[in-house]
């Protein structure tokens, strides 16, 4: 298995695999091309700085989240960062959204069955339900039956 530790401070761009799963959760709802990832020592959680920057612990950076030896929960967190930047490019102040969803438990929670709807949801909680719908393609755990996600899927999905 290769290391899972990336050089401190190096940027570097998403690779072709991780640029096509970008664009199998987004479509062409998400500028990929624009998307850098900086590897932060002594950092313990990823964060989006914006339209275009996913900053993530060097401890655990891969080459490449879309190598099959990635684990799908690693692969999961990479599309919540990427949810994110997807915000970003269209237009939500990740900061100022961020201070108004907050970082408890509760911030992260949803209910796809009774709302609110997607668009009424604060960043973190529209982030884990894109998440937890390509968990979902992946046949892995989530919350809610796989088919709510399908259908929600059209609100971040773009062709």
């Amino acid at each position: 298995m290769p290391s899972r530790t990336a050089k401190p401070f190096r940027l570097r761009r998403l690779s072709p695999g991780e640029r096509a799963l970008a664009a199998e959760v987004f479509g062409a709802g998400l500028d990929a091309g624009r998307v850098r990832i900086l590897a932060l020592p002594l950092w313990r959680r990823a964060f989006v700085a914006g339209p275009g920057l996913i900053v993530w612990p060097a401890a655990s950076l891969p080459a490449d989240f879309a190598a099959s030896e990635v684990p799908l929960r690693a692969q999961a967190v990479f599309v919540h960062e990427l949810t994110h930047v997807w915000q970003a490019q269209n237009g939500v102040r990740l900061l100022l959204a961020k201070i108004k969803a907050g970082d408890s438990a509760a911030s992260y929670a949803y209910d796809l069955e009774r709302g609110p709807g997607f668009l009424a949801m604060n960043i973190e909680q529209q982030a884990m339900v894109v998440e937890h719908a390509f968990l979902a393609s992946r046949g892995g755990e989530t919350p809610h039956p796989a088919s709510l996600y399908v259908e929600a899927r059209h609100i971040w999905w773009r062709a």
